[in-house]
């Protein structure tokens, strides 16, 4: 199996394609609402970094999210972690696609689990560390989603506020203020079209529930996220409406990323204490599942 060629499943409701190279998911569809929810790539690859590669669909971000060094100070890691751009071993096993990539930096492994139930993606994942030390990560998932202006972005009832960790404009914030939810001013919640031209990156530390949703009012297709707080305890939120990579005209897209760790920066999570270290022998489990319907 060559690593650009792709592999899906289908099960009449959903299907969902993704690359060996990187274990990207590049579609996620509803057949039955002709609806498809990943963002395709924007044009070519312009550079090997995970800016340039044409960002798009559903990437694993461990050990880390962004670019930097590793507990304290250690060497740096690339920018979305390094599972983005390399190949998986993807397996057909009974009605799943199983995974599985080792670290480069650090000998981990990471094997994850695809399986479809009815009209929800279950993404069911395991991480081993058989190395001699222990393993201080965070991961994130990164699905980027196809949006369309008027979508609304849902987040666990009960959020009101929400935690700014970069922004494209500094007149929207500065890292670590705290913005009104859904964003009565600046109406973070409701999707614009690209002629805002602005991009921020927020987190909700320890959300009361493990949920997330983007809704289209106007056909009612909604796709929901949903996971166990107590495996992946925040969330982070992506609100790009045309601010990046470039501004006007950039990416028309919200990424709803539940994470174990925050923020981005792998140091400075594990200075805040909010990373995960996963001992020599240890293993760890999580689950995300991704549902598609219809909702007025």
């Amino acid at each position: 199996m060559h690593p650009t060629d792709p592999l899906s499943l289908d099960n009449g409701t959903l299907r969902v394609a993704l690359l060996p190279r990187g274990g990207r998911l590049t579609s996620l569809r509803d057949l039955r609402l002709g609806r498809e929810w990943l963002l395709s790539r924007q044009g070519p690859a312009t550079g090997p970094d995970f800016a340039g590669s044409g960002p798009a669909g559903f990437d694993e971000c461990l050990p880390n999210v962004a670019a930097g060094p590793g507990p304290g100070g250690g060497p740096c890691w690339p920018d979305h972690g390094e599972l983005w751009d390399r190949a998986w071993a993807v397996t057909r096993e009974g009605e799943a696609l199983v995974g599985r990539i080792a670290g480069q930096r650090h000998p981990y492994r990471l094997t994850r689990r695809l399986t479809l139930e009815g009209a929800t993606l279950r993404l069911d994942y395991t991480l081993d560390n058989p190395g001699p030390g222990a393993l201080t990560h965070l991961w994130s998932a990164h699905p980027l989603l196809r949006a369309t202006p008027g979508m609304r972005v849902e987040l666990p009832d009960g959020v009101d506020r929400v935690q700014l960790a970069w922004a494209s404009d500094p007149a929207l914030g500065a890292p670590g203020d705290l913005l009104p939810w859904p964003g009565e001013g600046l109406g973070l919640a409701r999707v614009p079209d690209r002629a805002a031209a602005i991009a921020l990156k927020l987190f909700v530390p320890a959300p009361p529930r493990g949920h997330a949703g983007l809704w289209d009012p106007a056909t009612g297709h909604a796709l929901a996220l949903d996971w166990d707080p107590a495996e992946i305890p925040h969330l982070g939120v992506w609100l790009c409406y045309g601010g990046w990579p470039v501004a006007p005209g950039g990416h028309l897209t919200v990424a709803l990323e539940p994470c174990t760790g925050m923020p981005d920066a792998l140091d400075e999570a594990w200075r805040r204490g909010c990373t995960r270290t996963l001992q020599a022998g240890g293993t760890a489990c999580w689950s995300l599942r991704l549902s598609s319907g219809l909702r007025r």
